[in-house]
């Protein structure tokens, strides 16, 4: 539908009088508030195309001194964890009226910064971020800029306090190898994460005490930490296959590194399934798209995203409130690559 022209600008009246509803409707509808219909807002919408009607947002922003932005900054959207965060995210924030700006620092520290620095000039409300690899608490609390309220998802700097929606790697970590140890696995290596990010302590722990329930004692030679990429994952097969005595298994950081494993393990020998055991955390479709399909600790970015954008509001709404610490529950989803008994 092509927009109608008009001699002068519409004003929000001009579109409230064509659908004879009051401007005050019209707005509540503009901003998707959930008070007003589908059906109304879709009027609305369609209307508001029409019309060629644009939403004069500076005057809005003196008035309220909002201007209904988040800034959005992933350490990696290649990975297909963080695309779907993403979306759950931008759905998320949709729903409370605000547009999201997403920035990919790419795992580089001095990138976030400089992305937080330009949220804060142009005023966003708020930002979401999961920390690059190697940020510091000093990045988040700069002496020369003033930043809007922070939520961590996914990864956490616990020395700040701050809000933060993760999932319980702890706990996915003792699960992988539970499962693994029942299958009478006892050198089973871990790969990917480096020790700076709040995850990968956190399912090292975990991989340390369940060795430790089964009296097993903890080989740090069987601990490969690294960037968590595919490439990196493939380049450990050969890690593992030089190793003596060589593992039976493995605990991949991601689903990027177990990929790349699955990949690189058969040129030493090893098969994922037949010979090898593999788990990995975060679960992906990519991980159900091989075969065999790989095993994957899981937990549900939809409510993380959804998680996250309500401690933000919350945040923004009550700057003075207490840290909300939000850790949500895993499944292990068992499949091919974990069915090796040895």
């Amino acid at each position: 539908m092509k927009p109608k022209k008009h001699p002068a600008r519409t004003t929000l009246q001009d579109v409230a009088d064509h659908l004879g509803l009051s401007a005050s409707t019209v707005s509540l509808a503009m901003r998707g508030q959930k008070r007003i219909s589908e059906k109304t807002r879709t009027r609305v919408e369609e209307a508001l195309v029409e019309f060629g009607y644009i939403y004069q947002r500076s005057g809005a922003i003196l008035r309220t001194a909002k201007t209904h932005t988040v800034g959005v900054i992933l350490n990696n959207i290649s990975d297909p964890f963080f695309t779907t965060l993403l979306a759950s995210l931008e759905r998320a924030l949709t729903e409370t009226g605000r547009i999201c700006f997403l920035c990919h620092s790419n795992e580089r520290p001095l990138h976030q910064a400089a992305s937080m620095r330009k949220m804060s000039e142009y005023n966003a409300d708020g930002m979401i971020i999961s920390p690059a690899i190697g940020s510091t608490p000093e990045q988040f609390k700069p002496a020369t800029v003033d930043l809007p309220p922070i939520v961590f998802v996914s990864r956490r700097i616990p020395e700040l306090g701050f809000d933060h929606i993760v999932s319980e790697d702890y706990e996915s970590s003792r699960l992988a190898m539970n499962r693994l140890l029942d299958l009478g696995h006892r050198k089973i290596a871990l790969v990917g994460g480096l020790p700076s990010i709040s995850c990968f302590q956190d399912i090292l722990r975990g991989y340390k005490d369940a060795l430790d329930e089964a009296s097993i004692a903890f080989d740090e030679r069987l601990v490969r930490p690294c960037v968590p990429i595919r490439e990196e994952g493939f380049d450990a097969a050969g890690w593992i296959s030089g190793l003596e005595p060589r593992p039976t298994a493995a605990v991949a950081y991601n689903n990027l590194i177990a990929l790349g494993l699955f990949l690189g393990l058969p040129r030493e020998g090893l098969f994922p399934g037949k010979n090898f055991g593999l788990i990995a955390y975060d679960d992906t479709e990519e991980l159900r798209s091989v075969t065999p399909q790989i095993s994957a600790a899981n937990v549900c970015r939809d409510e993380m995203g959804k998680r996250a954008v309500a401690a933000l509001v919350r945040r923004i709404d009550n700057p003075g409130a207490s840290p909300q610490e939000t850790y949500l529950k895993t499944e292990l989803n068992i499949r091919g690559t974990c069915q090796v008994v040895v």
